[in-house]
């Protein structure tokens, strides 16, 4: 999508959809290599590429109006899980003293009340540092499993009794959460909203009843009215027209206070939900951080910031409410297309990496690419020891900055890898504190310049260098002099990543081309990925071997069950990604004939015939609807109203034709009658341009644009003047038939994106009823995107049948209702960086004909209005062959 204001016309900075095939910005899709391949195909694979513009009429202050009440109930939220923990904390002291008492039945109940209190706090908000401490006793965390596994049972049938009891629960795994009744009180209240705020009005049900409501008051009136004897007929039918027309607006107005209800809860519903999803599921500094008063997302994978990147669907300025910065204004989705279906577009496709072998399968599955693993060229020197494991976090961040005191001392240089902003900042107040000399490398401090010069400087003696996740960075580490005797380069990772490519690229930075280097991980017991994915038996052994604090393991057994873990979190993202492709699939299938259809109509090969088809189409929709009933009238007026063509048919005619000989008829008269608009449009803009192109003046222009109309929307289209020449006036109306198609289809497939969004986020819910949701979401698909092809073609061939020049009445001929005028504005094409031309105007009189208005560059040009009134009987100006009355003059 180009953005380009290449010809600097007001409206092209208004719409980002392209108009002309110059401002494409993408050539075919032959041949891609791309690097840090891994990187690109399978971590970003997760989320999808989308294109966004400004949402029209977006109410852009329900974040900041809501904040304080999600505010509030983060923090009553968090007041409560203290209170769990608290009592989990007592209870197991009770459980204790029982047991030591020998009650070991009054044991029990305290201990499964302890549980519970472990489970509503863990599920409530799981980061509560006494939680967390707690679960580090021995046995608390395997109580913790045991009582959830209890309420899981029977496809968690109690897990609200659980649940009940908090504001909302969270599910760290899936990045998701849920509020409860209690919440919903609560946030009601906070928001001093009225109590059935969560609750969306049925719009099918209420209809329904202010239909049957006004279907009871008419027939009362009319019984009313019947029995009124005082009141003559004439008048009881004047007094039922109006009743009755006070009745329509009392229902229509019900109908809009309805709409209005819906769409005011609906928004704030989606604010409430998205804002807490930033309090609860996104931490500053870990998954973004704050920088010249902007939310900036970190790339989790390679720790660096993505520039003009933003969370859809409200949840980004959800986090800039909460980090109170400027709240940017509302995007909707334009274009969207996963990474998968993107890169399978190239006819070839290759790239490179060093960590793409534990990613093969995928590769293969998906990409139909064959992974082939180039040897070293020097033998591997590194040593790669066992990871440590410790209990928690600050005794783990106590052992690293102890070892990089003793490497230092030595002086052999440290590379330590994080996986978070918040951990490197850590890391380097510790070091700080230690009075150790070092650099921090991370998304606050991430400028090209400074980034390889640290980098650069990472392997020199004595050097320490702090990074987030070191993929990609682009910048070999070579070591300096004596560092080799040293033991060359140190690397130690503060945490084990989702990913086990992302942990030996970090490796990788040691030990290149046959240097020495060693490398070790360090594991807390609290890091995320053993918390969410961690085996039981690493806890269960801590808890068997009791060690005091400080203590590590280091065992290849643990480090085999860590990968295990790594394992399953990697197989659980390509789950997603795989069921994200097979839903983008479907959606794939729907983007290749739309986005056919665009370029077919931006390049305007034969599109005519389009048009001409997509007509049949229409009409042969409107006549089926109304052949079997026999209602000529009803298909008169819809072919009236829809294509602006009087089809005159007798009754005798309509049924001895049958339906497709009326479908044929009406065909070929529109078509006919569009024939002569076409004609009667070329001609008049010929006429008009003519003068301009023969103009000897030096400032001519190249291009103007023409302003169209139907009575209910207006189209710009931009054609050039040789053009217009050399077709005689014909590429004016295939410039309109061109921007009508892409004009509608932008606006179509925008609404089927968002149409199709609301599906797959409800579609989930029926695999309840055994039903595949992927298949259910195939079929709704499928009838939704019919319709919309349907509707695209009928609101196209409408829009281009109805629509003339934008025509606007003279002050002195507007009471009687006489002669319109068309305006043709134009004005030179200009260079990206040129200045504007003055415009030239060309006016169009009563009978078509037009003539060049002169030019004066310095004049605020005035509307001009040529021609006698048209009579109602006369032709019609536009030249469709019919009266005035019967035309433009309806």
């Amino acid at each position: 999508y180009g953005t380009n204001n290449e010809f600097g016309f007001d409206y092209l900075r208004d719409n980002s959809f392209v108009v002309e095939p110059e401002q494409l910005v993408q050539r075919g899709h032959h041949y891609a290599i791309v690097d840090e391949v891994d990187s690109v195909l399978i971590d970003e694979a997760r989320t999808p590429l989308i294109i966004s513009g400004p949402v029209p009429e977006a109410n852009d202050s329900r974040f900041a109006e809501l904040k304080p009440a999600v505010d509030r109930l983060v923090y009553a939220q968090k007041k409560l899980v203290a209170q769990f923990a608290a009592q989990a904390e007592d209870k197991l002291k009770e459980r204790d003293e029982l047991l030591a008492a020998g009650k070991n039945k009054e044991a029990g109940a305290a201990e499964d009340e302890a549980g519970l209190a472990l489970l509503r706090a863990s599920r409530g908000f799981p980061k509560n540092k006494k939680l967390q401490k707690l679960l580090q006793e021995p046995g608390v965390e395997q109580l913790r499993q045991k009582t959830e596994f209890f309420y899981l049972q029977d496809n968690a049938k109690r897990m609200p009794e659980v649940d009940d009891a908090l504001y909302y629960h969270l599910d760290e795994k899936q990045h998701a959460l849920e509020m409860t009744d209690k919440g919903r009180e609560f946030v009601a209240k906070a928001a001093g909203a009225e109590k059935d705020l969560f609750v969306l009005p049925d719009i099918g049900e209420e209809t329904a009843r202010f239909e049957r409501e006004y279907q009871e008051k008419k027939q009362a009136l009319i019984d009313e009215l019947r029995s009124r004897e005082d009141l003559s007929e004439e008048k009881r039918d004047h007094k039922l027209q109006n009743d009755l027309h006070l009745l329509q607006n009392e229902q229509e107005e019900q109908k809009r206070t309805l709409y209005a209800t819906y769409s005011d809860r609906a928004e704030r519903l989606h604010a409430i939900e998205q804002l807490l999803k930033a309090y609860t599921l996104y931490e500053k500094d870990v998954e973004y951080i704050v920088q010249d008063g902007k939310v900036q997302i970190v790339d989790q994978h390679t720790g660096r910031v993505l520039p003009g990147r933003r969370y859809s669907d409200g949840l980004h300025q959800a986090i800039e409410a909460k980090e109170d910065v400027k709240v940017q204004a509302a995007t909707q989705t334009y274009a969207t297309v996963t990474l998968q279906n993107y890169f399978r577009m190239y006819d070839k496709l290759a790239g490179m990496t060093g960590t793409a072998e534990t990613e093969a399968e995928e590769f293969h599955k998906i990409y139909g690419m064959d992974v082939v693993v180039v040897p070293t060229n020097r033998p591997i020197a590194r040593d790669d020891q066992e990871d440590l494991v410790f209990r928690t976090r600050k005794e783990k961040y106590n052992a690293v900055i102890d070892q990089i005191r003793a490497f230092n001392a030595k002086g052999q240089p440290v590379l330590v890898g994080t996986t978070s902003v918040e951990v490197s900042e850590t890391l380097s107040r510790l070091l700080t504190r230690a009075g150790i000399k070092h650099n921090v490398l991370n998304a606050r401090q991430d400028r090209a310049l400074q980034e390889s010069q640290i980098v650069a400087e990472a392997g020199k003696q004595g050097a320490v260098t702090i990074a987030t996740n070191m993929a990609g960075r682009g910048t070999d580490i070579k070591l300096g002099e004596g560092v080799k005797e040293r033991g060359g380069l140190a690397i130690l990772g503060t945490e084990r990543h989702e990913s086990r490519r992302i942990d030996l690229q970090l490796r990788g930075r040691s030990g290149r081309q046959g240097d020495p280097g060693e490398s070790q991980f360090y594991i807390s017991l609290e890091d995320d990925l053993m918390r969410l994915f961690g085996p039981d038996r690493v806890a269960k052994v801590m808890d068997r071997l009791n060690l005091p604090e400080g203590e590590v393991i280091t065992h290849p057994w643990v480090t085999k069950s860590i990968e295990r873990a790594q394992k399953k979190v990697e197989q659980n993202n390509f789950s997603i990604r795989k069921r994200q492709l097979e839903y983008d699939d479907v959606l794939n299938a729907q983007r290749e004939v739309i986005y056919d259809r665009r370029m077919h109509a931006l390049k305007g090969e034969r599109f005519h015939g389009e048009i001409l088809a997509m007509m049949q189409g229409a009409i042969e929709d409107i006549v089926r609807r109304h052949h079997g009933e026999g209602a000529i009238e009803e298909m008169r007026e819809e072919l009236r109203r829809s294509l602006a063509y009087d089809f005159e048919i007798d009754p005798q005619s309509f049924y001895n034709l049958g339906e497709e000989g009326v479908i044929e008829k009406a065909y070929e008269g529109a078509e006919t009658f569009y024939a002569r608009k076409r004609a009667a449009l070329a001609r008049s803009f010929y006429e008009a341009l003519k003068p301009v192109a023969e103009s000897d003046q030096e400032n001519k222009p190249e291009r103007v644009y023409v302003d169209f109309t139907d009575g209910r929307r207006q189209l710009r289209t931009i054609v050039k003047v040789a053009d217009v020449m050399e077709t005689q006036g014909r590429e004016v109306v295939d410039a309109l038939e061109r921007t009508a198609m892409l004009s509608f289809i932008d606006e179509k497939w925008t609404e089927h994106l968002r149409a199709l969004d609301e599906v797959k986020e409800g579609v989930g819910l029926r695999a309840f009823g055994q039903r595949d949701p992927l298949i259910e979401y195939k079929m709704e698909a499928f009838r939704l995107f019919k319709e919309m092809m349907d509707e695209l073609g009928h609101e196209v061939v409408s829009f281009v049948v109805r629509a003339g020049p934008v025509a606007e009445r003279a002050p002195r001929q507007a009471a009687d209702g006489s002669a319109r005028r068309g305006r043709l504005d134009a004005r030179k094409a200009r260079s990206q960086h040129a200045s504007a031309q003055p415009s030239y105007g060309v006016k169009v009189d009563g009978n078509g004909r037009s003539a060049a208005a002169e030019r004066d560059p310095t004049a605020k040009q005035e509307p001009v209005v040529v021609g006698e009134k048209v009579g109602r009987n006369d032709p019609c100006p536009c030249g469709s062959g019919k009266k005035y009355k019967h035309c433009h003059g309806r």
